[in-house]
C-alpha cells in the first residue's frame, strides 16, 4: 500500500470551539498554573460547564490570607 497525496483538502465541518475551550486557552498561555490547579479550573469551567471569571479565580489564589 503506498501514500497518495491528494491535492484537495480533507472536508472538515466547521465547528467552533466551546467558549470553555477558549477560556482554557487562555489561561494555559496567559498564566503559569501547577498541573493540579489547571485540571480543577478545567474540571469546573469545562466539564461542568460553570461561568467562572477565571482572571478572578487566580487573583484570589494569589491574595495574601488575613487571619484574625
Amino acid at each position: 500500500m503506498t501514500f497518495q497525496s491528494s491535492d484537495q483538502p480533507m472536508a472538515m465541518p466547521a465547528v467552533p470551539l466551546k467558549e470553555s475551550i477558549r477560556d482554557m486557552i487562555r489561561l494555559q498561555k496567559d498564566y503559569q498554573l501547577s498541573d493540579e490547579l489547571f485540571w480543577e479550573i478545567f474540571n469546573t469551567r469545562v466539564l461542568l460547564n460553570e461561568s467562572i471569571d477565571v482572571n478572578a479565580f487566580i487573583h484570589e489564589l494569589n491574595a495574601p490570607t488575613v487571619r484574625a
